[in-house]
């Protein structure tokens, strides 16, 4: 038995590594109905061969054998039923009966060497507060058998084995030619962290944000990342997800170890706030369209509000007002839609017929107007309500069409003016 001291980490620690020469064994090859059993096999240097007579008059001799071996014949009949024969070299052995040539055979011996962990050594394990697979494997051992603090442990015999227990394990492994016992290795559990996810609201109603913030941990990272991107600074993460779900973050300490989290997020619909009016001088009726709202708060833009579904709203002074629609749900969720109603007084429009179109191009923020007649761009003015000319771009799309750049107008009322050769051409317009 050897034994093995060494320094790790700060402490003594034993290793004691067991090993004992497998004893030589004697392979048996019968002779008998012109074959020999088995024709082929391996053993290991420091084994026998042991020819074996059942019937008839044979020999067995070889044929080839390896550099530096022996080379043998000898009779095997009733009178002489046995030969052992000795390897002393590693290689492949070929033989057969010189009187029946037919009846051939070979073993192959090869140089067993038994485990050896003389220069392994133990080392002291820290893991996290889990299951930890320890490992034995050998690329020549056949057996293992795993000890814990001192003792086998029983069914423990595969080359890895599940710590569940914070101790001392080794393992003796063998095989056919001797044993040996790896270092005693020391295996300590860490505890997990306690991770927790906080969130700034776990029901929101869709397009708000939330914020989360981790604790418990050094490092953070959160699922899923289809909730995500967001912005994260260290333990605190917000983002603006769009659908209901879970929320998971993993929080690892300075040691490593990690654990996680989770928060379950309910995303709510919002309703839809749309309406329309018509106008009859200042008076407003409105036409409520708004769909999945119970509560609709309106505001005039002149201090009148009311809550009823459909209202209608008489104006005592003239202007340009905003009507403006707020819809909620019964989670609280709101929607907001504003119209413009024009009550002004201001600048005319022309009453003559005129062979000129406009309209509101809202989506790609354009006025355009278009005519039979050639119309230039250099006689297209545009005026807020109180009659201010305001510089715009203006596009002339073709001889007879040219457009007007909304992109940078607020909500309100303006005029559009062209000017021909015969006449001054003026048209309101709304632009929401």
């Amino acid at each position: 038995m050897k034994k093995y001291l060494s320094t790790f980490s700060g402490l003594i620690i034993s290793l004691s590594f067991f090993y004992s020469e497998s004893k030589a064994t004697s392979q048996v090859v019968t002779i008998a109905n012109f074959q020999f059993t088995p024709t082929n096999f391996t053993i290991d240097l420091g084994d026998t061969v042991l020819f074996s007579w059942i019937s008839g008059s044979h020999t067995t001799t070889s044929t080839s054998v390896p550099g530096g071996a022996v080379s043998w014949s000898q009779s095997i009949n009733s009178t002489s039923t046995s030969f052992i024969y000795v390897p002393l070299v590693a290689g492949t052995y070929n033989y057969q009966c010189a009187i029946h040539t037919s009846m051939i055979g070979q073993f192959t011996v090869v140089q067993c060497v038994p485990p050896d962990y003389s220069n392994a050594i133990a080392v002291n394990i820290s893991a996290c507060d889990s299951p930890f697979v320890m490992d034995a494997t050998n690329p020549i051992a056949t057996n293992y058998q795993w000890i814990y603090n001192g003792n086998s442990i029983s069914g423990a015999t595969n080359a890895s084995y599940l710590a569940i227990n914070a101790g001392s394990y080794a393992t003796i492994v063998s095989n056919s030619c001797g044993v040996d016992t790896t270092p005693t290795n020391g295996l300590a559990f860490i505890p997990k962290p306690t991770i927790a996810i906080e969130a700034s609201n776990d029901t929101i109603c869709s397009g708000q944000s939330i914020t989360f913030i981790g604790t418990g941990g050094l490092t953070y990272s959160w699922w899923p990342t289809n909730v995500f991107p967001v912005t994260v600074n260290g333990d605190t993460a917000t983002s603006n997800p769009t659908f209901s779900t879970e929320v998971v973050v993993l929080g690892t300490s300075f040691n490593g170890c990690s654990n996680s989290d989770s928060v379950k997020i309910t995303v709510l619909d919002n309703p839809q706030a749309e309406f329309s009016f018509t106008q009859n001088g200042n008076t407003v009726t409105t036409s409520n369209t708004s769909f999945g709202a119970a509560i609709y708060d309106w505001n005039f833009g002149d201090g009148f509000t009311t809550n009823n579904p459909t209202p209608s709203h008489t104006y005592t002074t003239t202007g340009v007002f905003t009507i403006q629609l707020i819809a909620t749900n019964a989670e609280g969720c709101t929607d907001t839609f504003e119209m413009v109603v024009d009550l002004t007084s201001g600048i005319s429009e022309s009453q003559n017929e005129q062979s000129i179109l406009i309209s509101v191009d809202a989506s790609n923020h354009k006025i355009i107007l278009s005519s039979n007649e050639n119309i230039n761009s250099s006689s297209v003015n545009l005026f807020d309500i109180s009659g201010r000319i305001l510089p715009v771009n203006v596009k002339q799309n073709s001889f007879n069409s040219i457009s007007l750049s909304t992109q940078h107008l607020v909500s309100g009322v303006y005029f559009v003016e062209v000017l021909t050769a015969e006449t001054r051409f003026i048209k309101k317009v709304i632009i929401n």
